[in-house]
């Protein structure tokens, strides 16, 4: 039954006083809470009073404009004419305008604000969000000033850490890949799959449903988005084109599925990094980019794929260490497999497999049997870590990205993987002892059980590697001839091929241009 005009012109006025104070007064903690409960749904005013508070508080760089900035923009691009009929701003990309219960007068209004923080912003050349922020703020806004003053307070937020808006293609394409690190995708073409996610959580979404968003969103940034995007996502990985059919009448229809409360208890249930973590993630996957020559000032870009015409190995085939490149972080598939060691050239003591990997991080450990069977891990941490820890016996470290995986002798090479604290440079060292040739748990001191299986991806010494160390080990080597692979906690994982294991062969890759990070974060 909401009917606006143009837009909803807010009167300040008709507020219950007690709910306004306590909402305006509230730390940020509380605000956050309140946003979750949908506090200030009802009435409208006081949503609009709130949004108000909330964009107005932030602390923004300089630049940030005023009302008049926009009434100055407002003559100079239009003059006296109410219509505008200039083409959408260059960052939209032709996109169109969510309607948002806006009549054509409204459509307009968002129009105008759009084409003035193009001009007020000249730096601004993506950013496919703008256009749903813009027309859901208008309907709490005074008048077009007002929303064109909001808008400009949350371009110019500054604090690292919490994130807001896009505005280059760079950043978008660094956000795109963070999406699909966190959906652990094998998808090959992970900008082509995700680069619509803003769509599925904002454009698409039903009026009611985008305003609980937007609720969350000015006091949480990104980080909520996140969350949504890991409720809303289809499971199956399908061709783009269907993929997107499928996530566009998931999100149209989605009052069918749950109520907007019960959709977002769903996403603050799921477990999610830190907003540093999911910042380190995002700038790692920035700097990636920027190596591929994927630049802040240009707009849309290609960026050049791994060519695996010319790829060798004597574990997997071309074709299989293509399907293996899609599920490593693509900041890291963006660039090609570089082989650091083999058993056939280096022989097969653990001396030389660490003389040849330390110092490259990360790196894909892959296995062949003497049975064909196929299977490896993705090691996200440089194995000069191992020797960092000052206590006893072998010493666990890695970081959550690490993963097995196998690739043949298993229904649909089916992939493997634990996302455990994304992007924990250094978990604490656990202790484990020496018992009848196998590795137990002897922890330090009680632990909770999600420390205990962050912390217990790799471990490793002069006479055996192990991969995964919490109610058994993904894989255990105690030499390069074999070992034996076991059901894992640390990855949830099953064992990775028939029961003990002999080496036919087994290979190292790196990644071109990757950087160790081992010397950057101090253990902790």
């Amino acid at each position: 039954n909401y009917s606006p005009g143009p837009f909803t012109v807010m009167r300040r006025q008709s507020f219950t006083p007690t709910m306004t104070w306590e909402t305006l007064t509230c730390e940020h903690q509380q605000l956050k809470t309140m946003g979750r409960e949908g506090f200030w749904a009802m009435p409208h005013t006081l949503r609009a009073k709130t949004y108000y508070h909330i964009i107005h508080s932030m602390n923004c760089r300089s630049g940030t404009s005023d009302r008049d900035a926009y009434h100055e923009l407002a003559k100079k691009l239009f003059g006296e004419q109410k219509i505008s009929t200039h083409p959408v701003p260059e960052y939209m990309e032709a996109g169109e305008i969510p309607r948002y219960c806006l009549n054509k007068a409204g459509l307009n209004s968002v129009k105008k604000i759009l084409l003035c923080l193009g001009k007020y912003f000249p730096d601004m050349n993506f950013c496919p969000i703008l256009p749903a922020l813009v027309s859901l703020i208008l309907h709490f806004s005074q008048d077009e000033a007002e929303c064109f003053h909001s808008m400009s307070q949350l371009i110019c937020y500054n604090d690292p850490n919490k994130r807001y808006i896009d505005q280059t293609f760079l950043t978008y394409r660094a956000s795109c890949m963070t999406f699909g690190d966190l959906a652990n995708s094998s998808h090959q073409n992970l900008f082509e799959f995700y680069s619509d996610w803003i769509m599925w959580i904002f454009a698409e979404l039903p009026f009611i449903y985008a305003i609980r968003v937007l609720d969350v969103y000015l006091l949480e940034g990104y980080k909520v988005l996140y969350s949504l995007y890991k409720v809303s996502v289809s499971s199956r990985v399908a061709d783009v084109e269907d993929f997107r059919t499928d996530m566009k009448r998931f999100v149209q229809n989605v009052a069918r599925h749950c109520t907007i409360e019960k959709l977002l208890e769903r996403a603050f249930m799921i477990p999610m990094a830190t907003r540093r973590e999911l910042n380190l993630l995002f700038n790692a996957n920035k700097d990636s980019l920027m190596q591929k020559g994927v630049s802040i000032h240009q707009k849309r870009q290609s960026v050049e794929t791994v060519d695996f015409t010319k790829f060798s190995s004597s574990v997997v085939t071309a074709t299989e260490m293509r399907v293996v490149w899609a599920w490593i972080p693509e900041r890291f598939a963006l660039f090609s497999p570089i082989r650091l060691f083999s058993t056939a050239e280096h022989g097969r003591s653990l001396a030389s497999f660490y003389s040849h990997v330390e110092g490259h991080e990360p790196v894909v450990l892959m296995i062949k049997t003497v049975d064909e069977e196929v299977f490896g891990a993705f090691l996200s941490t440089d194995m000069t870590e191992r020797r960092k820890h000052d206590c006893q016996g072998l010493a666990y470290f890695g970081t959550g990205e690490c993963f097995v995986f196998t690739v043949r002798n298993v229904p649909a090479s089916q992939r493997i993987s634990a996302m455990v604290n994304i992007m924990t440079r250094r978990a604490p060292p656990q202790q484990v002892g020496i018992s009848n040739g196998a590795c137990s748990l002897v922890p330090n001191e009680p632990k909770r059980q999600k420390q205990k299986e962050a912390s217990m991806f790799i471990a490793g010494n002069d006479s055996q590697l192990i991969i995964g160390g919490d109610g058994g080990h993904a894989v255990c080597l105690q030499d390069l001839e074999g070992g034996y692979t076991e059901s894992c906690d640390t990855f949830k994982s099953i064992p990775l091929c028939k029961g003990p294991f002999k080496i036919q062969s087994l290979e190292v890759w790196g990644i071109q241009n990757s950087i160790s990070f081992s010397n950057c974060f101090p253990s902790q």
